[in-house]
């Protein structure tokens, strides 16, 4: 027989909780449900013929024969081999940490790794750092999950063979003897900031003077560094000051996005935009973008103009704040 739990009864004063809007309008469907252990017809489930209490039945019949029938079955044993060469100042069960770097766009970021047993367990950003200040983003974070990949591969291959590190080292010599002096090779890469490689491209580069390096990024900076050597000079890098803003005006420019937003400036505009004592005022932020961004998303005015027109907003703008623009090549007009 069903047991029905009587709830007690709500104090007359006080404050009153509630859990969902139906609790608060006390509608009687509500009561009905309250009072039920199990909606309407799911204490009967009709599958194909097949009830609830059926299929319990069934479920715990299957399991004792299982149990019966592979009583001697076990999972097979595993030893855990010491280490031969333990790592310095280690002690079990105790977290190591390590400072390191990611690679960005922008830079690096500054990292602090925690290890256990000289496997890396969890990723944060350096509180000792000034730019980050102990934060990361998304792809930080998710880094870590590389290294347990389980499909990263864990040897060498050749034309989808396993393969061992003296072929390859051996394939990569007489390679190398073929090229001479580097005439004929080419070495294509993504950009990056790593001194290793930058180590490796002068060794590379003394030993073929004739090799061709390239760097070719997708989604590079390379317009951006254009427009800021030509408007400051060269080996000049703008960096805003975003605490400073009372107005920030954003042209097809996601500088919040997690791709490309460095933390401190994410920090300095968050900071504007918090209200904490009589007399905080916050940053005012105007978007104008052909797609919707993380910017876009912030934004307290946001308007969509596409990527052909930004050009012909900002003359207009200009025009608007009384710049002289007639030295500059009018733009389409905007619809």
């Amino acid at each position: 027989m069903k047991k029905i739990f009587q709830h007690p009864p709500e104090k007359a004063t006080g404050r009153k909780y509630w859990r969902s809007l139906d609790e608060l309008a006390e509608t009687p469907e509500f009561r009905e449900r309250l009072e039920r252990e199990f909606p309407a017809g799911a204490a009967e489930l009709n599958l194909d013929g097949l009830s609830r209490r059926n299929f319990l039945q069934l479920m715990g019949a299957s399991t004792a024969l299982a149990g019966i029938g592979l009583a001697a079955c076990h999972r097979p044993e595993k030893h855990l081999v010491p280490f031969t060469q333990s790592q310095e100042w280690a002690i079990p069960g105790k977290p190591l940490f390590f400072a390191t770097s990611m690679p960005r766009r922008n830079g690096a970021m500054p990292l602090v790794v925690t290890t256990h047993d000289g496997r890396p367990t969890k990723i944060e950003g350096n509180p000792l750092h000034p730019v980050n200040q102990g934060t990361t983003d998304l792809f930080a974070q998710a880094s870590i999950l590389d290294l347990y990949d389980p499909d990263r591969s864990r040897f060498f291959l050749h034309q989808g063979q396993q393969s061992d590190a003296a072929a390859f080292e051996s394939a990569l010599k007489q390679l190398a003897g073929t090229f001479g002096e580097g005439s004929g090779l080419a070495l294509l890469l993504e950009e990056s900031n790593s001194p290793t490689r930058e180590r490796l491209r002068a060794e590379i580069a003394a030993r073929y003077p004739k090799a061709k390096w390239a760097v070719y990024e997708p989604l590079g900076n390379d317009l951006a560094d254009a427009a800021a050597e030509a408007a400051f000079g060269p080996g000049v890098t703008p960096v805003p000051a975003l605490e400073k803003a009372d107005v920030i005006l954003a042209l097809d420019n996601d500088f919040l996005g997690a791709d490309q937003a460095p933390l401190d400036q994410v920090r300095a505009f968050s900071n504007r935009r918090r209200v904490e004592k009589a007399g905080d005022k916050m940053n005012r932020l105007y978007v104008v973008e052909n797609r919707y961004t993380v910017t876009g998303g912030m934004a307290d005015h946001r308007l969509r103009v596409p990527a052909s027109q930004i050009g012909a907003f900002a003359l207009a703008l200009a025009a608007e704040l009384g710049v002289n623009t007639s030295g500059i090549a009018s733009a389409r007009k905007l619809d």
